[in-house]
């Protein structure tokens, strides 16, 4: 499964928790704002990575 899917799952999963009284989503974003994990940072290159290979491979086919 790719980085883009997982991440969409979680992010939709996110959302349903969300409903409830607890703000988990905004919980996340702050910890990423303040700490800035590692793993968010290569979570994010992961996601432009594929989004470059695709790129890449579609110039390729014209």
């Amino acid at each position: 499964m790719s980085t883009r899917a997982k991440c969409l799952i979680t992010l939709i999963g996110l959302m349903i928790v969300d409903i409830f009284p607890v703000p988990v989503v905004g919980a996340i974003g702050l910890y990423v704002i303040i700490k800035r994990p590692s793993w968010f940072r290569d979570l994010v290159n992961r996601l432009y990575d594929e989004r470059n290979k695709s790129t890449v491979s579609a110039e390729e086919e014209i």
